[in-house]
């Protein structure tokens, strides 16, 4: 019996460009049929020489093309061992450093500008991983093109398939003719979302705790009012697609007849990693466009001269009428990215629903929302605007209740001032931010606040930040009551700032402050005796309770 030649070990870099079609990575140099070993690529940090043999990819950060030392780092790699050394051209050429590669046969691969460098390496790590001992089965297959890889491991499988994203949203399905479905297939195709059942929780926790493939018996359809209750679904073999150990979503294969085996359990699982390059590239490409699109919002949130210009390039309508609404989570910056991603979904799925042309970007720990408004098709009178506004707030409200059953994450949110011109959009992102002040004052504060409820709040915040910056604005008087109370621990401050909230009506402010109205007169004689304080000169009372009321906000 004749055995076949022995596979010769790693994959060629003809290979490799091929699983990573798509990818933004290209081959520079002349080294097409040199092979690689299967290790993870290696980070280049040019304060930390190469230690004992190296092997595989060296993603070269920060090595410029044009560089005189960039030769070097590719001889020193090429002396450690590396089989090839990714860099960005940067518009440059890389003609002197692909003659180099070539005069010390390694592989100069070259990547577009625009790919991160952590995507690229999550890319190179799952097709090294992946390494397909038949590279004419799924590899072959345009990177991002998930339509395609659906359909061919349906073929592979033998089932219909559908690919799901961590948000259980339909990336892709199979079209093949002849496939068996159900009523949970069809609802997620039409829907382009996984329809919400009560045993998915279950499911979908098997799922991504299991290491290979896993068998699930049929959903029942949710009973719908009115209506009797769906058949029972089809039974799926189903499997998570990772990169390392980075969930990036699932397959789901139908198993009509229950007869998918073994076979059927191992294509599946060499499928998941073939489709982990398919669904990061799908997302890297929609990544970029996210991130042009954010960016931009970020700058139209910001203010600036050229905020028309940026409303043009976002395809935003300068004539109509701008709200913008902040969302703040109980968690900073630091949180949890995957519970911050699935807020930002439900965010960006309600407020699209609402209103179409909504955008959203996150800055820092806020999430922002900007509703575009009306458009020359709609009306624009006070009337309308207003009913709009409350509309505005109204969702605002359900969708934070929702974050917080559905999520288990409490959300603060507020919305800013409604303008009418494109200048002013940043007047009403910074409304927002100052209601969201207030809000993070105090549980009593509530959830939800919009600007119009808070102005006279929103007014004293901006004075306060006035005064901060003008010392020679405050009260004098008002000073040295504040030194006084800090070094003596007295209460005059809030004993004048309460009187005059309460119209210097005693008995009133007596029943706030808890005290006898002989006190409280006893109190304001001191204030006269010790500050100069004259109640009776309205310019000066004025500055007094305005100075005394700001600095509520320090």
């Amino acid at each position: 019996m004749t055995s076949l030649p022995a596979r010769p070990a790693g994959i060629a870099v003809s290979e490799l460009l091929t699983v990573l079609d798509g990818s933004g990575l290209r081959l520079a140099s002349g080294q097409a049929q040199l092979r690689l070993s299967l290790t993870s690529p290696t980070l280049f940090d040019p304060l930390v020489p190469f230690a004992g043999r190296r092997s595989g990819i060296l993603l070269a950060i920060g090595v410029h093309p044009l560089a005189v030392e960039s030769a070097e780092v590719l001889r020193s790699a090429a002396r450690s061992g590396f089989g090839a050394v990714v860099i960005k051209a940067l518009g440059l050429s890389v003609e002197t450093l692909a003659a180099v590669a070539d005069a010390i046969d390694i592989a100069l691969f070259v990547v577009d500008d625009e790919v991160e460098w952590r995507q690229l390496d999550s890319l190179i790590t799952s097709a090294l991983t992946t390494a397909p001992e038949d590279p004419g089965s799924l590899s072959g297959l345009a990177v991002g093109d998930l339509f395609a890889l659906a359909n061919a491991i349906a073929a592979m499988v033998g089932g219909a398939t559908a690919i799901e994203d961590l948000q259980d949203r339909v990336l892709a399905y199979s079209t093949l003719p002849g496939q068996p479905t159900d009523e949970t297939r069809r609802d997620g195709i039409l829907g382009r979302q996984v329809p919400d059942l009560p045993d998915n929780a279950e499911a979908y926790a098997s799922l991504f705790q299991a290491t290979g493939a896993v068998r699930l018996p049929g959903a029942v359809p949710e009973r719908r009012p009115g209506l009797p209750t769906g058949e029972k679904g089809l039974p799926r073999l189903a499997i998570a697609v990772r990169a390392g150990t980075q969930p990036l979503g699932s397959i789901w294969v139908i198993d009509e007849a229950g007869t998918l085996d073994s076979d059927a359990e191992g294509a599946l699982e060499r499928a998941a990693d073939i489709a982990a390059l398919h669904i990061l590239r799908a997302r890297s490409a929609a990544d970029v466009a996210r991130q042009q699109r954010a960016e931009l919002l970020r700058r139209l949130l910001e203010g600036g001269e050229d905020s028309r210009l940026v409303a043009g390039q976002l395809g935003i309508d300068t004539a109509g009428s701008f709200v913008a609404v902040a969302f703040q989570p109980d968690f900073g910056p630091a949180g949890d990215e995957l519970r911050l991603n699935r807020l930002v979904d439900l965010i960006v799925m309600h407020c699209e629903t609402h209103e179409q042309g909504t955008e959203c970007v996150v800055i820092g720990n806020i999430v922002y929302a900007l509703f575009t408004g009306v458009t020359g098709s709609q009306p624009s009178g006070a009337q309308f605007l207003a009913a709009r506004l409350a509309g505005v707030e109204a969702m605002v409200g359900r969708l934070v209740a929702r974050a917080a059953t559905a999520l288990r994450i409490v959300v603060r949110a507020s919305i800013g001032s409604q303008v009418t011109s494109v200048g002013r959009i940043s007047r009403s992102r910074r409304d927002a931010d100052l209601v969201l002040l207030l809000l993070a004052s105090g549980p009593a504060a509530g959830a939800v606040a919009s600007a119009g409820d808070v102005r006279s709040h929103l007014t004293l915040l901006e004075l306060a930040g006035i005064f901060r910056d003008n010392p020679g604005l405050r009260s004098q008087q008002a000073v040295a009551v504040l030194e006084f109370d800090e070094r003596s621990g007295t209460d005059y401050a809030r004993t004048l700032r309460t009187y005059l909230d309460c119209a210097r009506d005693s008995a009133s402010t007596a029943l706030r402050l808890d005290v006898h109205q002989n006190t409280l007169r006893y109190r304001l004689r001191r204030a006269h005796e010790l500050f100069a304080i004259d109640l009776a000169d309205a310019e000066d009372t004025l500055t007094l309770w305005l100075s005394l009321r700001v600095a509520e906000f320090d």
